[in-house]
């Protein structure tokens, strides 16, 4: 499709079509930087999407990398070379784009205002979040961050489990440990609450949902989902419960508790502690049946399939980089009407295309690197 080819061997459909939604939702959130003046609804909908998709983001991550790390530590002589090797393969995946993509936003960062960014040199080892918001520049970077820790925590934590209980079952030491993790992050947010206090929707944001320190078990929520889907049989009527319930959460979660009057100043506890927890538990009740739907249509599958491969490209170039410089180029503040739903269109069209672009020509031969290394 487009020249790309798009393998869907070993691949889940209705994951791929989530991970869709989640760039899609992402793109639409961001899309409000555009202008002021989209019709009140749309501007609603564009405020509610991107925590949405991010979490949805991280929690799959979690199932993925879950089926991987589940895989390795099933090995007899499991040892720090072997999580040293599942990094290299991430960071083979993820690093080379993100530095590209670093690069771009800092030439465009200084051609636009003259400057160096703030806190640069934090961006080469993903530390600008780590305990405080990111400033301004490449602000998307923070989730990155988070995925890139998260990456670390589990298979060292995983490593010492297992050395200091080597004869407990390997799959009840990875629950064990994605439980912990969830517990101890859980009580950092918990001590958070104690000592912070939260003036808006967008100050939590700024001071806790994009920080790192509070969001390491981001995708360990999704390392249990893989463990449950992979051990035990769910029946069809079960899943569609499940996913019935997750789906209900998550709608509660992101419209109903604002219809309520539900807001973070009156009940800080349920958004600093719970929120973000109950988002991840929503999530993962989706994915029994989404790893177990196939669609008719092929075409709709590659489709999806192709969003979902280019998606991180996405994610790098559609905001700071490429919504920056066209509104640099073309400022669109006073857009309105026609001119503002063309305006938007043609950026999501402009972001589509480069982003398949870096992917086909940068991000996959990148990637491909690493089998070359491992042979």
């Amino acid at each position: 499709m487009l020249g790309l080819k798009v393998t869907l061997e070993n691949r889940y459909p209705g994951l791929d079509l989530a991970r869709s939604i989640a760039i899609s939702l992402v793109v639409f959130s961001h899309s409000l930087w555009i202008s002021n003046y989209y019709p009140s609804l749309i501007s609603w909908l564009m405020r509610l999407s991107g925590t949405i998709g991010v979490e949805i983001f991280f929690v799959i991550s979690g199932f993925l990398i879950g089926k991987i790390v589940l895989k390795l530590i099933q090995k007899e002589d499991y040892s720090l070379h072997d999580v040293f090797v599942f990094l290299k393969r991430r960071w083979f995946r993820t690093l080379p784009n993100y530095y590209l993509a670093l690069l771009i936003n800092l030439i465009l960062w200084i051609c636009i205002y003259k400057e160096i960014p703030e806190k640069l040199f934090l961006y080469f080892f993903y530390l600008q979040n780590i305990t405080t918001t990111s400033p301004a520049f490449f602000r998307i970077a923070w989730s990155l961050a988070v995925e890139q820790f998260c990456y670390i925590v589990g298979p060292i934590s995983l490593f010492f489990l297992i050395k200091c209980f080597p004869k407990q079952d390997k799959g009840k030491l990875f629950v064990i440990m994605s439980l912990l993790v969830i517990l101890i992050f859980g009580l950092i947010r918990y001590y958070f609450n104690q000592t912070h206090v939260i003036h808006s929707l967008s100050d939590w944001n700024e001071k806790l949902r994009k920080v790192t320190i509070y969001r390491l078990d981001a995708i360990y929520y999704g390392f249990i989902a893989f463990y449950v889907v992979h051990n035990y049989a769910i029946s069809d009527t079960l899943k569609r419960l499940c996913f019935n319930i997750g789906l209900t959460i998550l709608l509660t979660l992101h419209i109903f508790i604002f219809a309520l009057g539900i807001n973070v100043e009156e009940f800080p506890f349920f958004f600093n502690v719970l929120f973000l927890p109950l988002n991840s538990i929503a999530i993962c009740l989706l994915l029994p049946f989404l790893t177990t739907i196939q669609f008719r249509s092929m075409l709709f599958t590659k489709w999806i399939t192709l969003i979902s491969v280019i998606s991180y490209s996405i994610y790098l170039l559609h905001y700071t980089i490429i919504l920056h410089l066209i509104k640099e180029i073309f400022p669109s503040d006073t857009l309105a009407g026609f001119s503002l739903g063309l305006y938007t269109v043609t950026y999501w069209m402009i972001t589509f295309v480069f982003s398949y672009l870096l992917y086909k020509y940068f991000e996959s031969p990148m990637t491909r690197l690493r089998e070359v290394k491992n042979n």
